[in-house]
């Protein structure tokens, strides 16, 4: 079951798989962070670093969104990291994706 908390962005409760649970002893960081910090090797990386400026490339990409997806327990698409390419922009937009794909399965 995809955990609840509360968005530092979007500022109510949404649901997204592998997201940690506020009371967790698991890392308060986003999973997009964390994922971009492994996949760029770098401790650096913040919220709002952008992957491919900070040496990110296309060959990366799917290593990027296979270690998101093992995390988060599902994959986004390959166009979304072209259009949003920090973690933070990235966490609003593939959670707001994650509900809208929830909602149409329940139709």
């Amino acid at each position: 079951m995809p955990a609840q908390h509360r968005s530092h962005y979007l500022g109510d409760l949404v649901s997204t798989p592998g997201t940690p649970q506020p009371d967790s002893a698991e890392s308060s960081e986003s999973v997009w962070l964390q994922v971009f910090r492994e996949v760029l090797e770098s401790a650096d990386i913040d919220e709002d670093t952008n992957f491919f400026q900070a040496g990110g490339h296309s060959l990366l990409v799917p290593r990027l969104l296979l270690r998101y997806e093992s995390l988060a327990g599902w994959r986004p698409p390959v166009s979304l990291l072209f259009k949003f390419s920090s973690p933070r922009e990235l966490e609003v937009e593939s959670a707001a994706l994650y509900e809208r794909m929830a909602e149409q399965a329940g139709r």
